[in-house]
């Protein structure tokens, strides 16, 4: 590994009072294509950290004034720091004791000086890949998060209309329920004075007509509440960072989740088609689907959007979920432009994408093939160019072997 990144070298720090030794292990290390970073003490190595990145610590266990056990605690003992790779390399007899302190300390390796090359450069080796490894599930995660929040702004029109719509004819109901309010109190003030007068004010009114027409105003409005209310979670489903509790799931209810968020966008651009049998997976990350089936309607709208119809011709994008023998299966078809076959075999790949700079981050259908082989499923992609493509979400109904109730 000469590169951990594209502009730097991998740079390890290596800690030891003994210039001897820290000239013969940075040669090994520039042998390897590392860039060595020296220090002779405790205090030294503890700034060197400070001043820029350090990719890994080979640290001298017996130093004068700070030991290299202490040196390895204040390291663990700052965040940034915590899982930095550390080997401890020692001159002392081999003693359990002492190599299972240095990893109480916080080590990763401990090994006896004199140490070859050939196995200082594969423990570093190991070890990097390991943290690297982390670093980048963390960013993909991180990403992936991000591009969540970038399919909630690709829908955020149709989601604002359809919490407008609802929001417009309870501000109506309520402006009229507040006038027929004043009736009532009108009228009850008038019986109270007099019956006759009560009487007359309510024939006035048509208090029978008003009467008749609250308990609908009412439903009405609750019912618009109820779907703004229902919108609200879902945006907050899809928003918020996945929680990982496995449970029971229904595909279909996740597909209709979805299009609460969706519809309006999609059907201002294609014929939406439904066709939503029970497919229930019993061990489940529901956020984790909801994003997948965003990412997938999006993916298929972007799709239709690059291929013009003739005059008169409609898009059409179909949701159809079912099961079939073990497995939940959900799939989502488009008429767009499909994918050439030399390129469906990339498609799953993080940032690769077929689509115009700037169109989508190319980690869409890369977080979906993550979602699916952790529920122990799989994506299958059907295309013809030009003619539009199907994606097949496959999940075992009794959910991952590995899966906890």
């Amino acid at each position: 590994m000469a590169e951990d990144t594209l502009t730097r070298r991998t740079k390890v720090l290596v800690v030891d009072d003994d210039p001897a030794n820290v000239k013969l292990l940075a040669q090994y290390l520039i042998h390897e294509g590392y860039e060595p970073v020296t220090a002779e003490d405790g205090p030294t190595a503890l700034a060197r950290l400070e001043q820029g990145p350090i990719d890994l610590v080979v640290l001298d266990v017996r130093m004068p004034d700070m030991d290299g056990l202490e040196v390895c605690r204040r390291i663990r003992a700052l965040p940034r720091f915590a899982r930095l790779p550390v080997i401890f390399l020692t001159a002392d007899q081999p003693d359990e004791v002492k190599e299972a302190a240095s990893l109480e300390a916080g080590g990763d390796e401990y090994l006896l000086k004199p140490v070859s090359r050939r196995v200082l450069a594969l423990r570093v080796r190991n070890l990097l890949r390991l943290a690297n490894a982390e670093r980048e599930q963390q960013l993909l995660a991180q990403v992936a998060h991000a591009e969540k929040l970038a399919g909630i702004g690709q829908v955020a029109a149709g989601v604002a209309h359809e919490i407008n719509n609802p929001l417009s004819f309870m501000l109506s109901n309520l402006a009229s329920l507040r006038g027929y309010f004043e009736h009532v109190r009108q009228v009850l003030g008038a019986y109270r004075r007099s019956p006759d007068e009560g009487r007359a004010l309510d024939t006035s009114l048509r208090m029978d007509e008003v009467m008749d027409d609250i308990q609908p105003l009412l439903d009405e409005t609750v019912e618009g509440g109820e779907r703004v209310r229902r919108i609200v979670q879902e945006l907050r489903t899809f928003s918020r960072s996945a929680d990982e509790t496995l449970e029971p799931v229904d595909l279909a209810d996740v597909v209709r989740s979805t299009l609460l968020l969706t519809e309006r966008e999609l059907t201002s651009h294609a014929r939406l088609i439904r066709d939503l049998s029970p497919a229930r997976v019993e061990h489940a990350l529901r956020p984790r689907l909801h994003q997948l089936v965003l990412n997938l309607v999006i993916n298929a709208q972007q799709a239709i959007a690059a291929r013009k119809l003739e005059p008169g011709q409609r898009h059409s994008i179909t949701l159809a979920t079912r099961t079939e023998g073990p497995w939940a299966l959900l799939a989502v078809s488009d008429t767009g432009v499909g994918i050439p076959l030399a390129l469906r075999e990339r498609i799953f790949e993080p940032f690769f994408t077929t689509k115009p700079v700037g169109v989508g981050t190319g980690l869409g259908l890369a977080v979906c093939a993550m979602v699916a082989q952790r529920l122990g499923g799989r994506i299958d992609v059907e295309s013809v160019e030009g003619e539009g493509s199907t994606f097949t979400l496959r999940l075992p109904i009794d959910g991952p072997e590995d899966a906890a109730p």
